[in-house]
């Protein structure tokens, strides 16, 4: 990893604006607030950037649940500019580096990836929708995508260059991105501390204001995807248990998530951690708390953090509140929400991270060493590299057999699922060497190919076939077409116990029993 001092990225941040002519406007009345927003270049969708959904989580608000905005404040004046994003939530270079070493990988130039202007005022979302030509039509209430970034809830933000919403909204849907704190600005614990679980509590607020507002933009509040990759897969599984969160969604897209079924963390480890880091900031001062700590910059504390933290990950933990119990044991209770889900992973997820020195011996004994080593290899063993063979165990591992559990949970439950694997690995031999990457359906999810990633009409194609499955789900809860224009989609069979069929999704797309399936089967018995 690139190890670049976070002051050093935040002096060189740049704000990433939209680029609509200023010419172009757009204006969207909302409770006692007018936006103006602006439109994209072909005139044909409304954007609406920066929108506020809480009160800015500053000083005596640092580590505290969201708060609601409230009409008699500066954030409710009687016209809003909403043409630029906010500030991505406070956090060092973690995401940044990630995505410098994957258009390095591709070939590309690492230096033409900025890192996004960064505060702890960041509560904001941002709402894209297709533009009312016909201004006499009867207006008709939209489905809603939310999507939940990824980043391991350590960095990441809402307008990321595969998160934009352009290309979904013009197929019918309105389409909302959303932030949330992360790092130890968001899943912070310390003894002083009642609540926890911050950044969790933000996607709540998030999706509260959608429910309460959407319908201003002409969104169907009652028909609300809430969408996720990596991280924001992980959360979704949370918001799906938590109690708080009942009646916010009806619909599930979980994509390459599934490793916080492990229960990797726990309350009592992070309330050490947030002492340890307590001390770390404060020194002779620690004694002063949780007071004396929200009065230290948010330099001091991404800086403590970067050591404190350096092996943790924050997932959600259980608090009463937010996380009543374990998320195992929530998934196989009653009071796990029932949904329509679209869930799956890429094919080659841990490829790019898997180290030349580990060996499936090495990494079993580490990871699982009361498994069968014997019975997984002999699975294992079907002629591919040990790389390969590697990269398909710890996918298996962290993304295919959880996310199939919860396939199969839901099912029980009573809700519908479909399940996918995403196998298109784009031309070239650096993208051969790569695989179906972590992250790499999502250009294909939001229809935004980088310029660095080499793209050619089959990966369009494909584009093509995984928006339509995405907003035909978000619209129905089922993916298939439903009319004459999409005959030609390939049939997504629903994911059932009796029937194990998922949809393999490349140039060719087909259906078929998941090639980890009998891994899983020795990984997760009892699931």
């Amino acid at each position: 990893m690139l190890n670049i001092a976070p002051t050093l990225l935040l002096l060189l941040a740049v704000a990433v604006t939209a680029c609509a002519p200023k010419s172009e406007l757009a204006t969207q009345e909302v409770s006692s607030s007018r936006y103006v927003g602006g439109l994209t270049s072909d005139g044909l969708v409304e954007f609406y950037l920066g929108i506020p959904f809480a009160k800015a989580p500053v000083g005596d608000l640092r580590w505290m649940p969201p708060q609601p905005l409230e009409e008699n404040t500066a954030n409710f004046s009687s016209t809003i500019k909403a043409r630029e994003f906010a500030p991505a939530c406070m956090q060092g270079p973690h995401l940044t580096n990630w995505y410098k070493e994957v258009i390095q990988s591709f070939g590309g130039d690492p230096d033409s990836f900025l890192q996004p202007k960064v505060s702890e005022d960041c509560l904001y979302l941002n709402v894209w929708k297709s533009r009312d030509i016909d201004e006499r039509a009867e207006p008709s209430k939209r489905p809603v995508l939310v999507f939940i970034h990824g980043g391991s809830n350590k960095g990441g933000w809402s307008y990321e260059p595969n998160y934009l919403g352009e290309q979904l909204a013009k197929r019918g849907i309105i389409v909302v991105t959303i932030a949330y704190r992360v790092g130890a600005f968001g899943f912070f614990a310390h003894p002083e501390l009642d609540q926890v679980n911050f950044g969790l509590l933000d996607q709540v607020a998030a999706l509260t204001w959608v429910k309460e507002n959407i319908a201003d933009f002409g969104g169907d509040a009652d028909n609300v995807t809430v969408a996720g990759e990596s991280a924001g897969a992980n959360n979704i599984e949370y918001l799906m248990a938590s109690p708080i969160a009942k009646g916010l969604f009806q619909r599930v897209a979980h994509q390459s998530g599934g490793s916080v079924m492990h229960d990797r963390t726990s309350k009592d480890v992070h309330e050490a951690l947030g002492s340890t880091l307590a001390g770390r900031v404060l020194g002779e001062d620690a004694n002063g708390g949780i007071k004396a700590l929200r009065k230290a910059s948010s330099k001091q504390i991404i800086n403590a953090a970067h050591e404190v933290y350096a092996n943790h990950y924050f997932d959600p933990v259980v608090d009463g509140h937010s996380v009543i119990e374990p998320l195992s044991q929530s998934i196989e209770s009653s009071t796990f929400a029932e949904v329509d889900l679209l869930i799956g992973a890429n094919a080659d997820e841990w490829t790019v991270y898997v180290e030349d020195s580990e060996t499936i011996d090495s990494w079993l004994n580490k990871n699982l060493p009361h498994l069968n080593v014997a019975a997984i290899k002999r699975v294992l063993n079907n002629g591919e590299s040990a790389i390969k063979q590697l990269d398909r165990l710890i996918t298996a591992h962290y993304f295919v057999c959880p996310s199939l559990s919860l396939a199969n949970a839901n099912s029980k439950h009573g809700g519908n699922s479909w399940f996918y694997q995403f196998s298109r690995v784009r031309p070239g031999a650096l993208a051969a060497s790569m695989g179906a990457y972590h992250g790499a359906e999502l250009p294909y999810v939001f229809g935004t190919h980088d310029d660095w990633l080499p793209t050619n009409q089959q990966d369009l194609d494909v584009g093509e076939s995984v928006m339509s499955y995405w907003v035909n789900f978000a619209k129905t809860g089922n993916p298939n077409g439903v009319n004459a224009i999409q005959a030609a989609l390939p049939h997504w069979p629903a994911y059932k116990n009796d029937g194990d069929l998922i949809q393999n999704i490349n140039t060719e797309i087909i259906s078929q029993v998941h090639s980890s399936q009998k891994l899983c089967e020795i990984l997760m018995p009892n699931r």
